[in-house]
């Protein structure tokens, strides 16, 4: 079930008006139902898959807490793995590793013909590869004696189902959400007046911006191009597509998590606007980010084993983070890519420091511009990256990166010489991209969401803004970018 859908809306309003009535133990039954019809809404078969994965992990963690041995508990931990990544390696990837396989053996004149046999017409299961990682990200701490195994099945399976955040994040831990469940019901006006108003946000920057600049780039990535203007005001505009419907998506997650009496944990802070590399990491799908810190980065070793190792595990982990997102080597180069990027910006801090100390020694706004240039700078940088992310095929991401780099110059003059001349709609989508830096600014200067929820009359204009722009624009729409991972 879309979050951008009538469906929903009635799905929502259905599941409030029963759930407020009812007491703790019956809300958290019903929410455990509404979540499984939430997620079987698109393939009923699914929710089989999401209940093995739950009585599987649910057993594995009550044997790791009962195992009176290393051994014991290491076994049942393997099994925990091997349950989930097995599901979500086959159901995502076994036809990609088998291109894979193909490829190689072609390229060493071995033979290859009978491999196509084995592909198979499979469905991805929607969210499979963000429940997997926040299902394993509970047997792991359980392993690690952090959290005890929680011995009531429902409030486990509906962890791992909670539909608000189970399709595509954010990615929950036990320690949060699970101790939640154990809690009395309580709502105020604050949860509402911010549940609220998250939600109305989610939905203007999905149906109002982020679906209206996803038709205009659309047919520029249906096809192989030449032009470099073309190319570059293309992925400009898709950076800010993607920025505003992963955003949505977490922003109404929160929301609905507010309405219902729980706590979400937040998934961005103020990623569009970075001066690096590495600060938007730390700031974009912040729940995913760590759960690759954590059970990644951190095990293979961190920083703690000096510079070449540190640079190798930034790699590694991009490598992982690129693969996850989809069965592709277009991912895998940006996962790749970012990694490299964050390396380089890890060997250039000898310089960087003392320039960024150079423009500060000016005064205030000599280090606001220093600041906005490097943030600039960042953005075209994560924007030609995202060439990767989103051709959907190899020939249109080399067409992007030969018009870009390998054509002649002669085309940059021609467009400045023009007056820079945009596609038709590009003018309008570089003012909703404008429209987006001033609101994601505004947050970062002067914290326009916490003013707007302590005035009780700016929330009420600001949510009556956003509900009617939505209600003129229309809550149908494509889905969410993120449902395909």
């Amino acid at each position: 079930m879309l979050f951008n859908s009538k469906v929903f809306v009635v799905f929502l309003l259905f599941t409030l008006a029963v759930y407020y009535r009812l007491g703790k133990e019956g809300k958290l039954w019903f929410l455990l139902v509404m979540s499984y019809v939430f997620y079987g809404f698109w393939n009923p078969w699914l929710c089989s898959l999401i209940f093995l994965s739950t009585v599987v992990d649910y057993t594995c963690a009550l044997k790791i807490d009962g195992a009176t041995t290393p051994r014991g508990r290491n076994t049942w931990l393997g099994v925990s793995l091997a349950m989930n990544l097995g599901a979500l390696g086959f159901f995502k990837y076994y036809n990609f590793f088998l291109d894979s396989l193909e490829g190689s053996l072609w390229l060493l004149g071995l033979p290859h013909g009978s491999i196509g046999a084995w592909h198979l017409d499979l469905i991805l299961p929607v969210g499979i590869s963000f429940y997997t990682f926040q299902t394993l990200s509970y047997t792991i701490e359980v392993w690690r004696g952090n959290f005890q195994a929680d011995r009531n099945f429902r409030d486990f399976a509906l962890f791992v189902s909670f539909f608000p955040q189970l399709v595509a994040g954010p990615v929950e831990r036990a320690t949060h959400l699970l101790p939640q469940y154990k809690l009395d019901f309580t709502l105020n006006r604050a949860q509402v007046y911010e549940g609220v108003y998250l939600i109305l946000l989610g939905y203007v920057k999905k149906v109002c911006i982020g679906d209206r600049l996803g038709r205009w780039i659309e047919p520029h990535f249906a096809q192989p191009l030449t032009s470099g203007p073309e190319a570059l005001t293309s992925i400009l505009l898709f950076t800010t597509q993607i920025y505003v419907d992963f955003s949505a998506y977490s922003d109404i997650a929160i929301g609905l998590g507010r309405l219902l009496g729980y706590d979400i944990r937040p998934n961005f802070n103020l990623p569009f606007v970075v001066p690096s590399i590495p600060e938007r990491w730390r700031r974009w799908h912040i729940s995913m980010g760590h759960w690759f810190r954590d059970y990644i980065y951190f095990p293979l070793g961190g920083n703690r084993h000096g510079k070449t190792r540190t640079l190798l595990h930034i790699m590694m982990v991009m490598f992982l983070s690129g693969l996850w997102h989809g069965a592709s080597y277009n991912f895998v180069v940006w996962g790749l890519l970012n990694g490299l990027t964050m390396v380089g910006h890890r060997l250039l801090l000898p310089v960087l420091k003392p320039t960024s100390a150079f423009f500060k020694s000016f005064g205030r706004a000599s280090e606001i511009a220093y600041f906005y240039l490097c943030c600039w700078n960042t953005m075209v940088m994560i924007s030609l990256i995202n060439i990767f992310f989103r051709s959907d095929t190899w020939e249109v991401a080399r067409s992007y990166v030969s018009s870009l780099f390998l054509t002649h110059p002669a085309q940059w003059v021609d467009w400045a010489a023009r007056g820079f001349p945009l596609l038709p709609h590009y003018g309008e989508g570089f003012a909703f991209m404008l429209l987006v830096f001033a609101a994601h600014e505004s947050q970062r200067w002067w914290q326009t969401k916490e003013k707007i929820l302590a005035h009780r009359g700016a929330w009420a204009t600001a949510c009556l803004s956003m509900f009617l722009y939505v209600i003129f624009y229309g809550i149908k729409g494509p889905e969410f970018i993120y449902f395909q991972f």
